[in-house]
């Protein structure tokens, strides 16, 4: 691993706090596993290369033997401004990963996915700009389910394919269940 990674593990728990309120800090997942903190990644990043522009980059980067998923975490409403905001950090955090490893884009979009944990009681259904109700989006839900399809927000699955392996969208639920494996915690 390179060392500008090494030197900036941290537990993705640490890495997904949100303390906007100093007094109430939340985290997104309570998982202990070991991740490179990618916005302290970036930071040297910009420092070593002295850039003037600071660019947007990712929360995390996972590597399971490997396969590596690039997780941005977000406590807050996801609005059209945040998706614009989330989308630059998918592009320069696959730029800055690239130039930081010397790996091309194409072993970006064969080895690494991205990950997009939301807090779902904060956007329970402005998740999806067409799906304007909490019905319509649990509708949605069930059928993507049942045809065993993942169900992806927020035009963020335009990267798949062209920049990541794959892109998902996840509720805290979603990531402890599906990524973290951890089904005995809290509920969102």
């Amino acid at each position: 691993m390179n060392n500008i990674f090494e030197k900036n593990l941290r537990t993705l728990k640490d890495i997904s706090i949100d303390n906007h309120d100093p007094s109430n800090p939340e985290y997104m997942t309570e998982s202990d596993e070991m991740a490179v903190d990618f916005d302290r990644v970036k930071e040297d990043y910009v420092y070593e290369k002295d850039l003037y522009y600071h660019p947007k980059s990712a929360d995390a980067l996972v590597d399971r033997d490997g396969q590596l998923t690039m997780i941005e975490f977000k406590n807050g409403t996801v609005d059209r401004d945040l998706v614009r905001d989330i989308k630059e950090k998918m592009l320069a955090s696959a730029l800055i990963y690239s130039d930081i490893t010397g790996r091309d884009l194409e072993f970006i979009r064969s080895k690494m996915d991205f990950i997009l944990v939301y807090n779902y009681n904060k956007n329970p259904f402005k998740a999806n700009k067409v799906s304007n109700s909490f019905y319509k989006d649990q509708l949605k839900r069930g059928i993507f389910k049942k045809a065993k399809l993942r169900y992806r927000q927020f035009g963020l699955d335009q990267y798949e394919g062209f920049v990541y392996k794959n892109v998902y969208t996840y509720s805290m639920r979603d990531f402890r269940q599906e990524f973290t494996g951890d089904h005995n915690k809290f509920d969102d």
